[in-house]
């Protein structure tokens, strides 16, 4: 089998992320396939001139293989500690990774040329990187609870995966705001600006960390990234990929665009690891990121929305 090489397949076009990821390539003139077990209103308002297809990969295997697709973007994932969806911490490791070995050999299976695997920042501990301005690539992650787990499992499985003509990447995603937003069973947890704005009408901001500074990638940048970052995908170096170096700031500061006077009280336990960044040649290097100030404003979420 042979997949149509501008056909793409997104699993977890469900979700807020990766639903702009199925959008933007669309947008570029790929066919795209967007695949989850469910797609909510908003998600189906999000996806225009995509093809919706409803499936539970670990209830379905070899459906990724079906669709025939040229590439795959896997983002399907257990997001929610195991804690929170009832299940043991061996539950949620056999689960996330059973995704990532069935989006690898269906895309294989189906004659697919390229695969970016979605992993995350989260890979990293707390104290990773003190000592640096940027978590960039040359560092490694030391991060030891299940999803993190997962996610470096999947970067190394991406990577043996690979072929010479089947170009594979493993891609860390940090911070990310925008358009679209919503709480889901999938990632029930909402972006930190999207907490913050939500506690200023209760009258206390918590969700921050005192002396936190952390990167906000504007999702439709990110986006459109991606998309390029897939089409350059077989002259792209193998290895790790951190999705750019988006402009960072400080969670007191990013407070003050919110809700600027309002009553904070942010945790102070513990170090915070540095803003997410890169020191390796790709598309996503070349983003002009939008400011992060524009960003607020263009979602409503602070004091200069037009």
């Amino acid at each position: 089998m042979s997949g149509d090489r501008r056909h793409v397949v997104v699993t977890g076009a469900g979700g807020f992320v990766c639903a702009a990821f199925a959008q933007a390539l669309a947008s570029r003139g790929w066919q795209v396939t967007a695949l989850d077990r469910h797609f909510d209103a908003a998600a189906r308002r999000a996806l225009t001139g995509v093809r919706l297809v409803e499936a539970d990969l670990l209830a379905s295997p070899g459906v990724i293989a079906s669709l025939a697709p040229g590439a795959v973007i896997h983002g399907a994932a257990l997001t929610a500690s195991p804690e929170a969806l009832g299940i043991s911490p061996a539950a949620h490791l056999e689960m996330n990774t059973t995704l990532t070995l069935r989006a690898l050999a269906d895309a294989r299976q189906a004659g697919a040329g390229r695969l970016i695997f979605l992993s995350s920042t989260g890979v990293f501990d707390q104290r990773d990187g003190l000592d640096r301005a940027r978590l960039t690539e040359d560092m490694t992650p030391t991060a030891k609870g299940p999803y993190a787990a997962t996610k470096l499992a999947g970067e190394i499985l991406t990577m043996a995966a690979r072929e010479p003509d089947f170009a594979t990447l493993p891609l860390r995603l940090g911070n990310i705001f925008g358009p679209g937003e919503v709480a889901r069973p999938s990632r029930p947890g909402l972006s930190l600006p999207q907490r913050l704005h939500a506690e200023a009408g209760q009258g206390m901001l918590r969700s921050g960390r005192a002396g936190a500074l952390r990167e906000w990638a504007w999702l439709p940048d990110l986006a459109q990234g991606v998309a390029a970052l897939l089409e350059a995908l077989p002259d792209v170096e193998p290895g790790v990929l951190h999705a750019g170096t988006p402009p960072a700031i400080g969670d007191e500061a990013l407070a003050e665009l919110i809700a600027p006077g309002a009553s904070r009280h942010f945790a102070t336990d513990g170090p915070m690891r540095p803003p997410m960044g890169s020191c390796r040649r790709s598309p996503l290097a070349l983003l002009d990121w939008t400011a992060i100030p524009a960003g607020l404003a263009a979602l409503g979420l602070s004091e200069d929305t037009p």
